[in-house]
């Protein structure tokens, strides 16, 4: 099993901005010694009184926090049949649409993209969101001859059927169970949960990845949660000394259980 990506820090500076308008200041001349006898009640009441100009700005919050700099969240692609993992892409590595996330028994294992895991073999007479999201898959790989639906027609088979010859793979008609890994997007190899020449079991971890975009985790105490706002502006200093901006992606609140009951901590990406 190779070794994990070594962790980088970088700095992080959040700016919450906030709108304030300064009031009007208004005061009288008095006792000022005005030329012309008058009385410092005459004065006051024929001069205007001296007003200061209303004014918009902007209050910048910063403060700088140490992160750790890396892809995000870790996900494990487990095995869903038996056999012997033949093929292992290198760590560090992007694995995009169509290609092989690894090989078990010397076929792929297909990356495709969507959110809904995969959980059936799919074949003719198949419905359901998980034949739309493959079928949308299909025809981003540049098969066609079919409709884009819920419902796995002769037509897909079809259509797969020529995937499957691509591929080397037995042309069946059908994507058994295990055959593709659904990924939000493009993913980065991040180890090897398992060994070239390992027989594993279904449920076994075999490689696990990451996105592909730079991602800065900063951990804050909840005293500082007024920082951690989704679409915040950041600035950030990379261990090389240049600078970068980015955006809060994502924050969750994260519960450290420790001796003494441990503070709360709010985690933002």
């Amino acid at each position: 099993m190779s070794g994990r990506r070594r962790r980088r820090t970088g700095r992080v500076v959040v700016a919450a901005g906030a709108v304030v308008v300064a009031g009007a200041v208004a005061a009288t001349g008095l006792g000022l010694g005005l030329p012309g006898g008058d009385t410092p009640s005459e004065a006051s009441s024929d001069l205007p009184p001296a007003t200061a100009e209303v004014t918009r700005q902007t209050l910048v919050d910063t403060q700088s926090e140490s992160g750790e700099l890396g892809y995000g969240t870790t996900t494990s692609a487990s095995a869903r049949s038996g056999g012997t993992v033949t093929g292992l892409p290198a760590t560090g590595s992007a694995v995009k649409r169509g290609q092989a996330l690894y090989r078990l028994d010397n076929a792929p294992v297909v990356l495709l993209y969507g959110s809904l895991p995969a959980y059936r073999t799919l074949g003719v007479g198949t419905e359901g969101a998980d034949v739309t999201q493959f079928e949308k898959n299909l025809r981003a790989l540049g098969y066609d001859g079919f409709t884009v639906d819920d419902e796995y027609s002769s037509a897909t088979a079809s259509a797969v059927k020529e995937w499957q010859e691509d591929l080397g793979l037995p042309e069946t008609g059908s994507v058994e169970l295990g055959r593709v890994v659904f990924a939000a997007g493009e993913v980065r190899v991040d180890s090897h949960d398992a060994e070239v020449g390992e027989a594993v079991q279904p449920g076994t971890a075999v490689v696990s990845y990451t996105g592909t975009a730079r991602v800065v985790t900063v951990e804050l105490e909840v005293s500082d949660q007024r920082l951690a706002r989704k679409g915040a502006p950041v600035a950030v200093t990379l261990p090389d000394g240049k600078q970068t901006r980015g955006r809060i992606a994502r924050t969750e609140l994260v519960i450290q259980p420790a001796e003494g009951r441990s503070p709360r901590r709010r985690r933002l990406r």
